[in-house]
């Protein structure tokens, strides 16, 4: 069993998005579909309304059991989150998201589902946990799930990716490479380490010692051919 590629969305209209006249996630792994999905709302504090985002997303997709992972972190949903073969991070807060999912002991459980070729999928802040690095409360590089090796910024358009730009130059003396993720846009990540935009170009950002240097990342019209092969 190996592992899945992880997806990274800016904001969960893309858990709606169209492919080849089927549902994203639909397209993700193919006929059979998974039969449990797990939310983690801890960035969102665990807002009711998201969650019924998350649960009409996986319906549509075919997915008939879902849960609910609140900071509370039951024995109930430790093991519902133990066997899930998707999981979604919720976006929200990314500080206090990641101490939620950190101190519970989440984040641990997340690093073994991976690697046990769980499906998962990062919204926002959630995008932002699963990779590299994000800015703590004083900007300095704190480390996150790490499964995607890349610093994940998203929503930063506006600011011309200034924060991820910034944390980036505080690691100069690493090569490191950063993802830009506008809204509306999402990152296939693969366990092969490439990446591939979907549905709307997104950026990537490299540090070495030549200075920062990024580049745009477009879409590609084999997306859908090249997931089913590997899903295969």
């Amino acid at each position: 069993m190996g592992q899945k590629p992880i997806l990274l969305l800016a904001d969960s209209q893309n858990l709606f998005w169209q492919v080849n006249e089927q549902g994203v996630l639909k397209w993700l792994w193919g006929q059979e579909p998974p039969h449990s999905a797990a939310y983690i709302g801890a960035a969102n504090n665990d807002r009711p309304e998201f969650y019924q985002i998350f649960q009409a997303a996986m319906q549509w997709a075919g997915v008939r059991q879902t849960m609910h992972i609140r900071k509370e972190f039951t024995l109930a949903q430790r093991q519902a989150l133990q066997s899930a073969q998707i999981i979604l991070l919720a976006g929200g807060d990314v500080a206090e998201g990641w101490k939620i999912i950190r101190q519970t002991g989440m984040a641990d459980i997340l690093v073994d589902r991976y690697y046990q070729g769980a499906w998962l999928i990062g919204v926002s802040a959630g995008a932002v946990h699963l990779g590299l690095l994000a800015a703590d409360e004083e900007g300095n590089p704190q480390e996150m799930l790490k499964l995607v090796p890349f610093v994940v910024a998203v929503h930063e358009e506006e600011q011309h990716w200034a924060g991820v730009k910034q944390l980036l130059h505080k690691l100069e003396n690493r090569f490191v490479h950063g993802l830009g993720i506008p809204m509306g846009s999402g990152i296939i990540y693969r366990s092969d380490h490439t990446i591939e935009a979907v549905r709307k170009p997104a950026w990537l950002f490299e540090q070495d010692e030549a200075g920062l240097k990024q580049q745009l990342l477009l879409p590609k019209q084999t997306t859908a051919k090249n997931m089913g092969a590997e899903n295969s």
